[in-house]
Formats: C-alpha cells, sequence, structure tokens
C-alpha cells in the first residue's frame, strides 16, 4: 500500500498495524471470483442452492463488514429493506442498519426472491458455521490466498479499511461495523511521524483551496494570550508571516486553539485597507504587509484590487475608486495592504 497518496483523507496516508490481517482489494476480487466460478461449475439443482447461498453470505459479510453470528442470526424476511438499501445486523446494543452498495443489494434481492430463495425465507443466511469456514477456505485454496486470510473476520476488517479509504471517518466504520475494538481501531489510524507530517501539509492546501485563495492564511497557532474576555492568537504560515487575530475566548474554546494548532486565517476583501509604500514600513506592524498589484478593476464607486504578497499569498482588497485615482494604483504597483485583528477570522483545521 502507498504511504501516501495525493488527497487528505486519512485512507491514502495511514500505516496500517502489521498484526491486523486484511486483504487487499484485487485480493477481495479474486475471492469473490472463486464463489462465481463455483457456483457456475455445478448444473444439479441442489447444488446451485446451496452454492449460491454461500455466495450471498460471502457478499453479505464481505460488503457489510458484520459478524459471522450477526448474518448467520439473520431473519431475510426483516432485516433487508431492498429499497433504500439497508439491512438491519446485530441485537440490543449493537443492533445497526447498514448501507449496502447497490449492485451488492440488487443480488441479495434477487437470490432471496428467487424460486430457489422463497424456500427459505427466513432461514436463508442460517448455515453451519464450520460449513462456512470449509467453503471459504476452499475458495481461497481456489484462488491462491493464504488459508489465514480466509476468514470473515478478515473480511470484517479488509471491509472497514475500504471504508476508511473511502474517506469514512474511524469512528463513522466502526458505528457502522458495529464497534471495533480498541486494538483493531488503533491498528487502523497508525501514523508514522512522516504520515502526520504529510496530512498536516495536505490539510494545509486543502483548506486554503476550498476557502479562497485571496485573503487566506494557512499556518499553525504560534501564541495566544487570554485577557478573561478576549484572546489574541499568532498564526505563523510556512512563509514565516505573523498573523495576528483577536476572538472571543469562547472562540478559543470553541475552535479548541492551542499552541501548534493547524488553522487558516481569513480576511473579507471590505476589511483590507490599502496604503502607498513608506520605506517598507509594513514590515515593522503588525497585519501589514507589502502586496504587488497585479489588476483593478473598478465601476464609478467601487474598486477591486487584487494582487500578490511576497509569499505568493494571494490579496483582494474592495475600497472606494477615489482611493485607487488618489494613490495612481495600477498593475505593478506596490502598496502596503493591512488589516485590523478584530477582521480576521480563524478557523481550525
Amino acid at each position: 500500500m502507498p504511504k501516501h497518496a495525493g488527497s487528505l483523507s486519512p485512507h491514502s496516508i495511514f500505516t496500517v498495524a502489521e498484526s491486523l490481517r486484511y486483504l487487499e482489494p484485487q485480493q477481495l476480487k479474486m475471492f469473490l471470483h472463486s464463489f462465481d466460478s463455483w457456483c457456475a461449475a455445478t448444473d444439479k439443482q441442489k447444488n446451485i442452492l446451496s452454492r449460491q447461498r454461500m455466495r450471498a453470505l460471502f457478499l453479505l459479510l464481505r460488503y457489510s463488514g458484520a459478524r459471522l453470528g450477526e448474518v448467520l442470526n439473520l431473519d431475510d424476511r426483516t432485516a433487508f429493506d431492498f429499497t433504500r438499501k439497508i439491512v438491519t445486523v446485530g441485537h440490543d446494543e449493537t443492533l445497526r442498519d447498514v448501507p449496502l452498495e447497490k449492485h451488492v443489494s440488487n443480488a441479495l434481492q434477487e437470490i432471496l426472491e428467487s424460486s430457489m430463495g422463497c424456500g427459505l425465507r427466513g432461514n436463508f443466511f442460517h448455515i453451519d458455521p464450520g460449513y462456512v469456514r470449509r467453503t471459504f477456505y476452499a475458495r481461497a485454496m481456489d484462488c491462491g490466498l493464504p488459508k489465514e486470510l480466509a476468514t470473515p473476520r478478515v473480511l470484517r476488517y479488509s471491509r472497514a479499511l475500504e471504508m476508511m479509504r473511502g474517506g469514512v471517518p474511524l469512528l463513522v466504520v466502526s458505528n457502522v461495523l458495529g464497534h471495533l475494538s480498541q486494538d483493531v481501531m488503533t491498528g487502523l489510524r497508525k501514523y508514522t511521524n512522516d504520515d502526520v507530517t504529510s496530512i498536516v501539509r495536505k490539510a494545509h492546501k486543502e483548506v486554503q483551496q476550498r476557502t479562497s485563495a485571496r485573503n487566506s492564511f494557512v499556518g499553525h497557532v504560534a501564541h495566544v494570550i487570554v485577557d478573561g474576555v478576549m484572546a489574541e492568537v499568532e498564526v505563523v504560515t510556512e512563509s514565516n508571516l505573523s498573523i495576528f487575530s483577536v476572538i472571543t475566548e469562547e472562540s478559543l474554546r470553541t475552535l479548541r486553539l492551542s499552541i501548534g494548532k493547524p488553522v487558516v486565517a481569513t480576511v473579507k476583501a471590505p476589511y483590507i485597507t490599502l496604503h502607498n509604500v513608506n520605506n517598507h514600513n509594513s514590515a515593522h506592524k503588525r497585519n501589514s504587509f507589502t502586496c504587488s498589484v497585479e489588476r483593478v478593476a473598478s465601476t464609478q464607486v467601487l474598486a477591486e484590487v487584487t494582487g500578490h504578497l511576497e509569499d505568493g499569498s494571494g490579496i483582494c482588497a474592495l475600497i472606494a475608486k477615489n482611493n485607487v485615482d488618489l494613490m495612481q494604483i495600477t498593475t505593478g504597483t506596490l502598496v502596503e495592504v493591512s488589516f485590523n485583528e478584530l477582521s480576521v477570522v480563524l478557523n481550525s483545521i
């Protein structure tokens, strides 16, 4: 499995503990194909029904992530809602609705409502567990899978991993599968130091894309001062810009901001002010930077000025057209951009 892929979702970045046994997507396909070939290899009516039941059971285990005992105890007359494509498994505190993929729901509905399945309604999945395991081992041997990977438990862990790779949060995966053990939870979210760094960096990039490339500064909390009512937060970007924000102490707690926390600081365009550059004084003022103007679009009243800071951060300001004329701002002009600490909005990543 590649350590790093091009997405923020932890499914493409995390490392699975070596002790956790699971099947990769290609192995899952081979396993299912082995059941398909087995079902097609007989023309005896009794064998066809028996093998189709086992294939249906395999499909349900493979795509629901349910425990073997949960599936073997299903009452297929009440457990399935084929309209919503959901199967209800478990009991008491583990009772849950598990969404099924469309092709799986359709396949199960077809066999259950066929002439073969109708005679077993209510007991279709009531199969001897020993026979289930022996059949799984035989099908695995046919397609070259190790015996130790041909178990319902491995299918369960494989489904959990598959869902995480699809971007489903681990806690949601655990709820859908019926509360994974703590050992499995830990095994599925084991990150190396490089993984953690990669996740945070990708988060920075994606949050910046989701907000706006303009007036958006992604970094981490470097310093916090609290006076009992308000809080001053310093955010330092990867390019070492310091952005200061003043928020309420309640907001500080709600956002769970602390030193090192990745955040994105944004400022609305009307809150950006522009000044003529005077000896680069912006370097000595808070939230004040030198910007190279790239575009000026204006009406008779309002002007939109866009440009970039020295580190490449995009800036957009909305100011009165009269001020643009007075400062003689055009493409290529260097201006000082600044904004008040109270106008900086923070969002945690």
